[in-house]
């Protein structure tokens, strides 16, 4: 049985085309708004997280006492407008960072926003390469605050009402011919053909069943069938073998939709929340065509959360590697999936079958590099498909996004065959 399967790659941005808040920097916004909470409830002059110690120099007063005497409770600051108000004033503050929450906070302000993990791995290099247990014990205290951050938005806010039914509709699409890759021409061909022969064990064989058979059982589709006849017809009439007229058809770009929907469907999720669960069809005889894989673990089960750096093909990895120490290892994603059988699981889906990837809201950044390297230059990757986000200014991130997946890959002749052009790519949302 010739089949094409579909990997969804749900990163970050998928949760922002939700309206979710759940960028790094509104995670840090949070943590001060938690930060000003304690400094509110506490009766010292100092308060300290270990990752920040705020310092009141007044010796007459408690933070408590301070801020009682001088906020109004009707209109109380952000948190994070108390932070800067605090920074501003050196004389009748003090602050102390972690070196690690030092270079969280001077990314968020010098650039606007931050990436925790890239950060954790720079610092493991430089300013912690002697004490690498040090910032380990910071980054969970930084995991931990994260995981409260959002198990908070997915109570509150991820549920069936702010679900995009285009981003669906994008989800469940045909394939596109035009996508695929030069060198997986044949692939195709092959694909299409299966289709067209409707025999009986075609039409009971269920891992031949595309997802489109599944949702819609009982759809009669008239343009297949008289696809399939004019086929048979210039078979027997100019001896023309199948593939040949299939790939006629493929070039002309009038093979019907129904005939190219994928096999199975599965969701590698990135983010540790369940908006992508909401885009699982209902289908519970089929549900191995519809997977949701959260590599990443679930806010249901903490203990599953993998929050690290992956970059095996990184220089300064094979170094610490040398090392033979495990703290240096400790957060290190590629080490960690073995801890579950979410990765496990993907190399079986990639192994099927031929498949292709389309990225919602994944920068593709190095912190995967490892994982996306394996998926991207693996035998059976037919395209890559970014799905890009368009900016208030008009502009979009689709060459930033090319750029980011071009790093994943070691060999550049098989990126530029298997990433699809712009021309052919679409928006992840429209409106």
């Amino acid at each position: 049985m010739n089949a094409i399967n579909r990997i969804i790659l749900v990163g970050n941005g998928f949760d922002l085309a939700h309206g979710l808040a759940t960028r790094y920097a509104d995670f840090i916004n949070w943590y001060w708004d938690k930060y000003f909470h304690h400094l509110r409830m506490c009766h010292n002059r100092t308060y300290s997280d270990y990752l920040c110690t705020f310092i009141l120099n007044d010796n007459q007063n408690t933070w408590f006492a301070f801020l009682w005497s001088i906020l109004n409770p009707i209109n109380l600051p952000s948190g994070r407008e108390f932070y800067e108000y605090v920074k501003s004033d050196e004389k009748q503050f003090s602050i102390h960072y972690s070196t690690f929450m030092k270079r969280i906070c001077q990314s968020v302000e010098l650039k606007g926003w931050v990436d925790i993990e890239n950060e954790y791995y720079a610092a493991l290099n430089e300013e912690y390469f002697e004490t690498p247990e040090k910032i380990n014990e910071e980054f969970e205290i930084i995991k931990s605050n994260l995981i409260e951050y959002l198990s908070e938005i997915q109570k509150k806010e991820i549920t069936t009402s702010i679900i995009k039914y285009e981003l669906q509709d994008k989800i469940l699409a045909p394939i596109k011919t035009r996508d695929i890759a030069i060198n997986a021409r044949h692939q195709l061909i092959d694909f299409v053909q299966a289709r067209s022969t409707l025999d009986e064990q075609h039409l009971i064989n269920e891992s031949a069943l595309s997802i489109h058979d599944v949702l819609n059982p009982d759809e009669d589709d008239s343009r297949t069938s008289e696809f399939i006849r004019e086929c048979i017809n210039q078979m027997e009439e100019y001896g023309t073998a199948s593939s040949s007229i299939i790939e006629n058809a493929i070039d002309n770009d009038i093979v019907p939709d129904a005939m190219l929907y994928p096999n199975r469907l599965m969701f590698l999720n990135f983010n540790y929340t369940n908006t992508a669960d909401l885009y699982i069809p209902q289908c519970p005889n089929y549900k191995d065509k519809f997977i949701i894989n959260h590599i990443h673990g679930t806010l249901k089960d903490h203990t599953s959360i993998i929050f690290g750096y992956g970059d095996e093909l990184d220089d300064k990895y094979t170094e610490l590697v040398k090392l033979n120490n495990n703290d240096f290892l400790y957060n290190i994603k590629s080490i960690k999936y073995l801890e579950a059988d979410n990765y496990r699981k993907m190399l079986a889906f990639i192994d099927s079958a031929p498949y292709q990837v389309y990225i919602m809201g994944h920068s593709c950044g190095n912190s995967d590099r490892t994982l996306l390297n394996t998926l991207f230059e693996h035998k059976n990757c037919l395209s890559i498909k970014p799905f890009y986000y368009v900016k208030e200014d008009g502009s979009d991130n689709y060459l930033e996004m090319v750029q980011n997946i071009s790093r994943n890959f070691t060999d550049m002749k098989l990126m530029r065959d298997r990433v699809v052009n712009k021309n052919y790519c679409e928006k992840l949302l429209d409106e």
